[in-house]
């Protein structure tokens, strides 16, 4: 009957491999996970809560009043077909703003106060028993704690390192305290009452001074400033371990930020009010000295009026001497502004366009957006340097706009002289009719032909003057705030977060030093392990118990030891490998010192000779001899001493305390052990051994150090290799595979010693002894072999 093949893609295998996994590294995790849980714990413990503030600021249009020629939209505003909110970000986050809100709140953030607890220290904001009021302060002193204690209801205790050393100070609470390196204050606040000195001067405080620039710095970097996209709103935010402090900088900082935008457009119009006073002033001057001469001309030829005629005629010449002086004013506005704007003047001192906007929107609009971009650059270049791209951008604006206004000024001027040539030629026609008044007469006409003209040009900056006072009351916030500053609760340091990472930290370690163990540091303990890591036939296991003694003849000494049933079990093995077959050479190696390559070579020779074969043991060790000391025999002569023709083979050839079990002792330890190993006289030897006796064994050097073994397994007919379950990883394994297989080397069996059974699979566990023998190849003295 044909048996199906398994072609589950998991196989019984795998699941005793995991569960060998799960026995061999449980201890892992169930250490590493709970001192990453007590590490996380004390880690978020000691770590203070951070909160995060939030404001929101709507930039509006909003005005109140709006002239025809002189409005907060039209002259005082910024161009409002020019919105750029990121420029409104850098200014909000500029160092000149957080300066000022730092310097409006420094009696409430210079000085930092903290409860020092056993385990962290705390920082307070609000609720301090005491103030501290700095006057001076040596700069070395900031950022240093100062240790506060309170004494009583009027002195407290001062503690600070001062150049290395600790000072003390004893100073009274609301009284100054002098030293050389501050002057300082410290107030009681009202929560200080007597009935609570007790209490309080249980607890250790702590205060620290910072640096104004430090703090402006600190706030400014901690400021973010968000606006949504397709809105005009502002959305300040700010982190802090203390909510009330960001609330409070935010608050301040919206403060700020608002009457400064308010104050430039009110300077603005207060020079624009001064200037028009003084034209006031000088056009009022003008006019009384005019009314005092026409009183005096009236007193002095007796004239009391002129006929309706003639008064016609100087209305007439008084209104257009009027327009052209009006017209002059506007000529020298074109001018001044003309000047203004070649010359690239300061904006804060841009002429008022009083004479030139009314009834010209193409000049109110150029001239606001003039004013506008020239102090966008100006705020720019307070946190910005002139490569900035948005200056180079606003420079160029300005360059192009400068050229159509210098044009459209040229064409105004001169439309503005025809005019007045125009107005000039009828002051001439009239000139000539009134000619025909009589002399005393056309004077007096004159005369109040003057008085006409300034009054005229008084009322209309009478008129200018109120628009200007009206405008100011016009003048609000571009900015307003819409969400007032609050608390938006803790944004980090979640605690239970911060536990369970560190939790999950420690199960990623703990499965890396499990994969890591699995890959490097695993071993073989058992043989089926052995079986499943490799294709090279498994001969046969010894197993490892406690207790027993460190006798080279272990299956002669304790026969009924688990140790010696397990070589039976061997000896039986190798007879089925050599069954009807003339292999009776058998070398032994292992990878490294102190896997029992040694030992398992003594006992085998030992059950093998009990058995009524004749055998000998070869000790090719020549580097590290251990089958000598095992015994304890004496090896003044030996195989070293063959091979450079001090002794014959028959003189080296010992018996030992089993019957038939001879040895050729290393002998003296030559310097040059591994040149004698590739002699001829070698060959001489093994032909000897495998003539004279039914079994040769070859102990050999570890293999994985040197390469005598792997030279020696040419006269072998089976070789065996002897792996510990302390040292036998799969890297070592492979690493013998590779070289069998490499060399094409013949009849290789492996024995895997050390491993640990129950003792319930054994029946005769209870005559159980176990064995502690090992190599212990290296360069101290050790018995185990």
């Amino acid at each position: 009957m044909e048996h199906k093949k398994n072609t589950s893609p998991i196989q019984i295998n795998d699941f005793k491999i995991i569960w060998r996994i799960i026995v061999r590294n449980w201890f892992i995790p169930v250490l590493i996970i709970p001192v990453f849980y007590i590490i996380g714990y004390f880690y978020s413990y000691k770590m203070e809560n951070v909160y995060q503030a939030s404001i929101e600021l709507l930039k509006s249009n909003d005005t109140y009043y709006k002239s025809s020629l002189i409005t907060d939209n039209s002259f005082y505003s910024t161009a409002r077909s020019y919105v750029d909110n990121s420029n409104e970000i850098r200014i909000i986050t500029s160092y000149d703003i957080m300066k000022e809100t730092v310097d409006k709140l420094k009696d409430q953030l210079q000085v930092s106060y903290f409860i020092v607890g056993r385990v962290r220290t705390t920082e307070q904001f609000s609720g301090s028993p005491f103030q501290v009021k700095i006057n001076t302060v040596n700069p070395n002193f900031y950022e240093l704690p100062f240790d506060f204690k309170i004494r009583n209801y009027e002195e407290y205790e001062l503690r600070y390192l001062s150049n290395g050393i600790e000072t003390k100070k004893i100073g009274k609470f609301n009284m100054p305290l002098v030293d050389i390196d501050f002057n300082l204050t410290i107030n009681r606040e009202s929560s200080f009452i007597r009935g609570a000195t007790e209490q309080l001067s249980q607890l250790n405080y702590q205060f620290v001074v910072h640096e104004l620039n430090s703090l402006v710095n600190e706030y400014k970097s901690a400021l973010k400033v968000n606006n949504p996209d397709y809105t005009n709103v502002l959305v300040l935010t700010m982190d802090d371990i203390i909510p009330e402090r960001a609330t409070l900088i935010l608050d301040t900082l919206s403060k700020v930020y608002i009457n400064k935008s308010l104050n430039s457009r009110f300077e603005i119009n207060e020079r624009t009010i001064n200037y028009i006073e003084r034209q006031l002033s000088d056009v009022s001057l003008s006019l009384n000295d005019i009314e005092d001469t026409m009183q005096n001309f009236k007193q002095q030829y007796n004239i009391l009026d002129l006929n309706w005629e003639r008064e016609d005629y100087f209305k007439k010449l008084a209104r257009y001497d009027g327009e052209k002086s009006a017209l002059k004013l506007k000529i020298d506005a074109i001018n001044d502004l003309e000047k203004y704007i070649i010359e690239d003047k300061d904006p804060e001192f841009l002429p008022p366009n009083i004479y030139l906007v009314e009834g010209d929107e193409f000049m109110k609009k150029s001239i606001d957006e003039l004013y506008s971009l020239q102090m966008e650059v100006n705020k720019q270049l307070s946190f910005s340097k002139e490569i900035n791209p948005k200056i180079i951008e606003f420079r160029q604006n300005i360059k192009k706009l400068k050229q159509n206004i210098l044009v459209y000024l040229n064409n105004a001027r001169n439309a503005t002289y025809k005019i007045i040539e125009n107005v000039s030629n009828e002051i001439s026609s009239y000139v000539t009719d009134i000619k025909s008044i009589p002399p005393k007469q056309r004077e007096m006409l004159n005369i109040s032909r003057k008085v006409a003209v300034n009054e005229q040009l008084y009322n209309f900056l009478l008129q200018q003057r109120a628009n200007t006072k009206i405008a100011r009351a016009s003048i609000v916030p571009e900015i307003k705030v819409i969400d007032s500053p609050r608390n938006k609760g803790v944004i980090s340091t979640d605690k239970k977060k911060i536990i369970s990472t560190f939790s999950t930290i420690g199960l990623a370690v703990s499965l890396l030093i499990i994969v890591l163990r699995v890959l490097f540091f695993s071993t073989i303990e058992t043989v089926e392990e052995l079986k499943e890591s490799t294709a090279l036939p498994v001969i046969g296991d010894l197993p490892y118990q406690k207790g027993v003694s460190n006798l080279g003849f272990v299956v002669e000494e304790n026969p009924t030891s688990f140790i010696a049933e397990a070589f039976r079990t061997l000896r039986t093995n190798l007879q089925y490998v050599i069954l009807n077959s003339d292999k009776k050479t058998i070398l032994l190696t292992s990878n490294a010192p102190g896997e029992g390559k040694t030992f398992t070579t003594i006992n085998i020779g030992a059950i093998l000779a009990k058995s009524g074969k004749k055998v000998v043991m070869l000790e090719l060790d020549l580097h590290k001899p251990r089958i000598q000391k095992a015994l304890e025999m004496n090896a003044e002569i030996g195989i070293s001493t063959f091979m450079v023709g001090q002794n014959a083979l028959n003189e080296i050839v010992k018996p030992t305390v089993i019957p038939n079990l001879f040895t050729m002792l290393s002998g003296p330890i030559p310097p040059n052990p591994s040149d004698l190993v590739l002699s001829e006289k070698l060959k001489e030897l093994m032909e000897y051994a495998k003539a004279h006796f039914d079994y040769v064994l070859i102990d050999t050097p570890p293999l994985g150090l040197l390469s005598d073994a792997a030279y020696l397994m040419q006269y072998a007919d089976i070789n065996l290799f002897v792996m510990n379950t302390k040292f036998a990883t799969k890297s070592v394994l492979s690493q013998f595979q590779k070289l069998v297989e490499d060399n094409s080397i013949r009849d290789v069996y492996l024995v895997l010693n050390g491993v640990k059974r129950k003792r319930s699979r054994y029946y005769y566990s209870r005559y159980g002894y176990g064995y502690g023998y090992g190599y212990g190849y290296g360069y101290g003295y050790s018995k185990k072999g």
